[in-house]
């Protein structure tokens, strides 16, 4: 039979835990951001759209005035490519832990969701860029082909995430404070002032709702 007892973490691998996951919260504050871009970039282009939340679910819409829809997605499309890959250099410099093994599967599955996001963002990009130099193209299959492939990734990660949480026992409190303090990281960078941890909880209960809340307002 199983060992009920869980044994409990040293205390330099629930220091690694912790910072571990301080930096994919901040990752993934910066995925975030770039959504946030790109969907804004969606709305003002597109005519008919329906909405995503922000966070799961993508924006999607049929693109009727190709020119007006590249004039307006090519630059959010190189702003977020250029993210896509300050994220992945930020990542790849981090050091991988070794120990505890959660921490290093959670690294691991950031890893893999940060290759297929930085292949889709540079897809993205091709393909609005070629929209603009021949309108005539149908560029659906192409848009889309790495959907499903980045959805699975991104499900992992934050199972691994979510489960490396609960191995440093950080309650869900605490849990918000560190998220809060990562969006905050990430706020700082673009110049906009930190959420008070009130304001931060109150949009991400709105987002977990089924809302749309905006982080980088």
């Amino acid at each position: 039979m199983p060992w009920p007892f869980r044994r409990k973490p040293s205390a330099n691998d629930l220091a690694i835990a912790v910072d571990t996951i301080r930096h994919l919260q901040t990752q993934a504050a910066r995925q975030q951001f770039t959504m946030e871009i790109y969907n804004t970039a969606m709305t003002i282009a597109l005519d008919v759209k329906q909405h995503g939340d922000e966070v799961w679910i993508r924006d999607t819409a049929p693109v009727s005035d190709p020119h007006r829809a590249a004039t307006y997605l090519l630059p959010a499309a190189q702003k977020k490519a250029t993210i896509a890959e300050s994220m992945a250099s930020e990542h790849y410099s981090y050091p991988a832990p070794q120990t505890p093994k959660e921490a290093l599967q959670a690294y691991n599955s950031w890893t893999d969701f940060l290759a297929v996001f930085l292949a889709r963002a540079r897809a993205q990009l091709t393909c609005w860029a070629e929209l603009l130099q021949n309108p005539s193209l149908d560029l659906g299959q192409r848009l889309t082909a790495l959907d499903q492939a980045e959805d699975r990734s991104l499900t992992l990660a934050a199972t691994r995430l979510n489960d490396l949480i609960h191995y440093a026992g950080i309650s869900t409190d605490a849990w918000l404070s560190l998220y809060c303090a990562a969006f905050n990281d990430v706020r700082s960078r673009v110049d906009l002032p930190p959420f008070t941890e009130t304001d931060f909880r109150a949009k991400f209960l709105q987002g977990l709702a089924g809302g749309r809340p905006r982080l980088f307002e």
